[in-house]
C-alpha cells in the first residue's frame, strides 16, 4: 500500500527561471599589495527540471547560463587601474528539494553540488599609461579598454564545479503552476587557473543568487 501511495505521487515538473547574481573573488594580492577585488553583479537565466517523490521530497537539476563577475582596482601610486571582468559559465547543478508547510504555500530548502564550463569572458576598464610622459610629461593619462578575454588552455581552467545551498518558498497557483522564489549560495572548489606557475595564488568564485522561477507539472 505505501508503495502504491509512493509511486501515485510521484510527477515530473519543468519550468524557467531567472535572477540576480553577486559574485566575488576568493583570492589573495599576493606581492602585489595594492591591488583589490571587488564583488560585481550579473544575471542568470536557466531550465529547471524537478522529479518529485513525495510533497516533501524532490531531486532537481537546473541547465542555466551564470554570470560570475568580479571588479578589480589598484590604490596609491596605480590607483588609475581598474576593471570589471564578466565571466559566462553554462552550469548544471544536481541538488535534493525538501519542502516543508501548507498545501498550497510552502517552505524549502535545496542542496547539492554543481559543475559547469567557463564559455566567455569579457573585461572592461582603465590601464595606467606607463610611457606616456615621453609624449607629454605634464599629463596624467590612462589607457581604457573594453575587450574579450581569450582563453589560454595553458593557464586557464575552464571546468567549474562546487557546492551548492538554496532556501526558498513555493506557491501552488493552479495544479500545474507553481511560483517559486530562492536565495542560493554556489562556493566554488575548482581553481579559475591551471597549476602552471610556481607560488600561483589560487582563484575561486563565490556566487550569491537571488531568482523567480514558475514550475510546470507534467501529466495529471
Amino acid at each position: 500500500m505505501a508503495l502504491f501511495v509512493y509511486n501515485a505521487s510521484a510527477q515530473w515538473k519543468v519550468g524557467v527561471q531567472t535572477g540576480y547574481t553577486h559574485n566575488s573573488l576568493s583570492t589573495e594580492s599576493g606581492y602585489a599589495y595594492d591591488r583589490h577585488y571587488d564583488a560585481l553583479g550579473g544575471f542568470t537565466v536557466g531550465v529547471p527540471v524537478q522529479y518529485e517523490f513525495a510533497n516533501w521530497f524532490a531531486l532537481q537539476a537546473d541547465l542555466s547560463y551564470t554570470q560570475k563577475n568580479y571588479a578589480l582596482y589598484r590604490s596609491g601610486t596605480y590607483a588609475d587601474v581598474r576593471s570589471e571582468t564578466r565571466n559566462g559559465f553554462m552550469q548544471l547543478p544536481v541538488y535534493t528539494h525538501f519542502s516543508f508547510g501548507g498545501e498550497k504555500l510552502r517552505g524549502f530548502i535545496n542542496a547539492g553540488a554543481y559543475m559547469g564550463y567557463w564559455i566567455a569572458s569579457r573585461t572592461e576598464g582603465a590601464q595606467y599609461e606607463y610611457f606616456y610622459w615621453m609624449i607629454d610629461p605634464n599629463a596624467q593619462a590612462s589607457f581604457h579598454f573594453d575587450e574579450k578575454v581569450p582563453f589560454d588552455n595553458r593557464r586557464d581552467n575552464r571546468f567549474d564545479g562546487g557546492l551548492m545551498t538554496g532556501l526558498g518558498i513555493q506557491y501552488q497557483l493552479t495544479p500545474y503552476i507553481q511560483l517559486v522564489v530562492e536565495g542560493r549560495y554556489y562556493r566554488g572548489l575548482s581553481d579559475l587557473q591551471k597549476d602552471y606557475m610556481l607560488k600561483q595564488i589560487h582563484r575561486y568564485n563565490d556566487t550569491f543568487s537571488l531568482q523567480i522561477g514558475c514550475m510546470f507539472t507534467l501529466g495529471n
